[in-house]
């Protein structure tokens, strides 16, 4: 069942519904709602425990939700499996990086790009002169993402010799390979130095100007009420505010829940 017809300019790109989860006695998520407007930056913050990577993994289809529903460009994902949910246009990063080390880099981010290609098992067998093209443009797009993140010079090394705020970033490039409508990244800056966090605001604002739109899980509070249009917040599972940073900044509900009774 689709959401109800609107403009789709107004409509937006991801909604949660009443979105809840258990693993046995544990409530992960619980009657979770709120929506993610087109080519926006919206954050998803709370402690740990709050449910936060839980939604992530909802979201993309790596766990089945116990009810509700999510709509994505108001289609009701249902039980969409991960690789329909990414040719949809949906990827994600994940708060561990997850590369492959003995793999160069450029063939990390080949793998994103694999859900965009359309020449079979056979085909690249045989060596026909399809695939060969499809491979050749596969990894000239792969090579113009390394290069939107600043890794190009590195894309012969292996992904496991590199420092970690560049794994970070091929991790990132091997995400937009698959071209998302919706990302959504897991602690982005989580293990990053100032520099690099600094870079790394920069680039969400030059992913969002390719009309992506984000959503991010996020310790940094700095980061994320520098660079996020709307944050939700979660306690103990349960959405306890949304609003853009201003708004969450003067919530009394989140100050008392995450602050004390300091600001950000």
């Amino acid at each position: 069942m689709n959401a109800p017809k609107t403009d789709e300019s107004a409509r937006p790109l991801l909604a949660l519904d009443g979105i809840s989860k258990s693993f046995g006695g544990v409530r992960a998520s619980h009657d979770v709602s709120f929506a993610v407007e087109r080519k926006s930056i919206t954050g998803l913050i709370g402690p740990n425990g709050a449910g936060k990577t839980t939604l992530f993994n909802i979201i993309t289809g790596v766990y089945s939700k116990d009810c509700g529903s999510i709509f994505f460009d108001g289609q009701d994902l249902g039980k969409s499996p991960v690789h329909k949910r990414v040719s949809m246009g949906i990827a994600r990063t994940f708060q561990n990086v997850e590369l492959f080390s003995g793999m160069s880099v450029l063939e990390n981010v080949l793998v994103g790009r694999h859900v965009r290609t359309k020449c079979g098992f056979f085909g690249a067998v045989a060596r026909l002169p399809r695939h060969r093209e499809e491979e050749r443009l596969a990894q000239k797009y792969c090579m113009e993402m390394l290069d939107f993140v600043g890794m190009a010079h590195v894309a012969k090394k292996p992904a496991g010799d590199l420092p970690f705020g560049w794994q970070r970033l091929v991790e990132i490039a091997r995400a937009l390979a698959s071209q998302p409508r919706l990302l959504l990244l897991d602690e982005p800056a989580a293990g990053l130095n100032a520099m690099e966090t600094k870079q790394l605001g920069e680039l969400l604002g030059q992913i969002r100007q390719r009309g992506v739109t984000l959503l991010l899980v996020e310790h940094d509070m700095s980061l994320t009420m520098e660079v996020c249009d709307y944050i939700a917040v979660l306690d103990q599972g349960r959405k306890i505010a949304f609003g853009t940073p201003r708004q969450i900044q003067a919530d009394k509900a989140v100050i008392a829940a995450y602050l004390g009774q300091e600001e950000f």
